[in-house]
């Protein structure tokens, strides 16, 4: 309920209001699935607080990719700041061979 209502509320008002299901819940299953169905139904975009932070980010290779997975906590934070330097370092090298 602490989601459905004012995403649902403000959907109605013309926003596009997206929702993180594992930023609030129930203790029931039923209500659970019958407040994401009533939502998605609402129009509501229905998606998890990763993905929603990543979304929010845009682009894997910026700069504050790296900060933004470590506070997530995500496991392969490591992983795409190595990435994003190797990538830096090969777009550099191709552009000092053209």
């Amino acid at each position: 309920m602490c989601a459905a209502l004012p995403a649902i509320s403000a959907t109605a008002a013309g926003y596009d209001a997206y929702v993180a299901v594992d930023a609030s819940g129930t203790f029931s299953r039923t209500k659970r699935e019958a407040g994401l169905l009533r939502m998605q139904q609402a129009g509501v975009i229905v998606s998890d607080d990763g993905t929603l932070m990543v979304k929010a980010l845009a682009d894997n290779a910026s700069p504050e990719s790296g900060a933004l997975y470590a506070a997530l906590d995500m496991p392969f934070a490591v992983l795409v700041g190595q990435i994003s330097t190797a990538y830096q370092g090969g777009v550099a090298d191709r552009q000092e061979r053209v």
